[in-house]
């Protein structure tokens, strides 16, 4: 009679550690399975071969020119919009006063020469003393600094273009009476014409590689034109609106057309030569990065079905993709969600679907 509940209690211990046995397997095999993880093979970035943009057509200053004294002018026969080569004539003002202050300090020079002259014979007769002879050479050199000046305000009576001009603006008219430094024609440098497009941040790791690209303008209104591009600089600030930079380029001035600062061109970038530009760009959701805050890439070994990391090299983020500039090779397969919970050698495994 007392034999039933001893076995019923053995029976029960048999169960619960069974049970145990089964749990303590099923979380064996929890943590043994494989982690899924969503993976995108890397590929080049075929934008970045050819692309293009409106270009803004600008000149490489603008000016406003002036005279350096006062006076009536007597010469502006320039019209708005056209061009003068360097050195020409673009205005003069009336010479007449100037003329004759050139005139009197030519006399006064003169005199005081001759009254040096004088007095440095009288000194080596002893006849005067050394104070008057240095009174006289002081004179004499003030006459000459006096007739430096008259001379140097006549040759500002005359502005010359100081470059290949396009006069854009006449701010004064003919026999106006101006003060010095009052505005007279606004000009602006045609020297070569600069050509200024707004590029993506993801882009402007090219400037780098500027070499390798040939870039070159048209007109919308004659495509069949083509004008060679020379980059001449780029900002380095980001315009807050539009996350873009200002890149310049330097164009000859065409002679086929009149192309003038204002004008908007089609800017063509393209990839020299027959070999693509092995540029890819990655999710930035891929991107992860060290113990140090180095970026690195977590890349995904089908054979073995682990992962591993890569240190990579980034260019500046365009959207929801960052260009990749060293580290990463087209037909790379790399992990693009859940980088912070991975580790070298970790077992994972394609995530397919929900």
């Amino acid at each position: 009679m007392k034999t039933l509940p001893v076995r019923l209690l053995l029976l029960s211990l048999i169960g619960l550690t069974l049970a145990a046995c089964s749990s303590e397997n099923n979380e064996v095999v929890a943590v043994q399975q494989p982690k899924p993880v969503r993976l995108e093979t890397v590929g080049v970035d075929a934008q970045l071969n050819s692309r293009r943009f409106v270009g803004r057509v600008d000149a490489v200053s603008t000016v406003d020119l002036s005279f350096q004294v006062g006076g009536q002018i007597s010469e502006l026969a320039v019209q708005q919009g056209t061009l003068v080569r360097k050195g020409e004539l673009i205005a003069a003002l009336d010479q007449s006063d100037f003329a004759l202050a050139v005139r009197e300090a030519e006399v006064q020079k003169d005199h005081a020469q001759k009254n040096l002259e004088r007095i440095k014979t009288l000194v080596e007769k002893n006849m005067v003393s050394d104070s008057a002879f240095d009174q006289a050479d002081t004179d004499y050199r003030l006459q000459s600094v006096a007739l430096d000046n008259a001379r140097r305000n006549l040759s500002y009576t005359r502005i010359n273009a100081p470059f290949d001009a396009l006069i854009t603006r006449r701010l004064i008219d003919r026999f106006s009476n101006v003060q010095a430094n009052t505005p007279v024609v606004r000009v602006q440098d045609v020297t070569e014409l600069r050509v200024r497009i707004n590029v993506p941040e993801g882009l402007i790791a090219l400037i780098g590689m500027r070499n390798g690209f040939k870039i070159e303008a048209h007109s919308p209104d004659h495509p069949e034109l083509i004008f060679p591009l020379e980059y001449r600089e780029h900002a380095t600030e980001v315009d807050r609106a539009t996350q873009t930079y200002e890149v310049v380029f330097g164009m000859a001035r065409p002679e086929e057309i009149e192309v003038l600062p204002g004008m908007t061109l089609t800017v063509a970038i393209t990839r020299n030569g027959n070999e693509p530009l092995q540029l890819i760009s990655i999710p930035v959701s891929a991107v992860d990065t060290d113990s140090s805050g180095s970026f690195r890439v977590w890349l995904y070994d089908a054979e073995k079905g682990v992962v591993s990391p890569k240190p990579v090299t980034l260019g500046a983020l365009s959207g929801t993709h960052v260009p990749v500039l060293s580290g990463l090779e087209p037909g790379d397969t790399s992990v693009t969600a859940g980088t912070n919970l991975l580790s070298d050698g970790m077992s994972v495994r394609p995530f397919d679907h929900f």
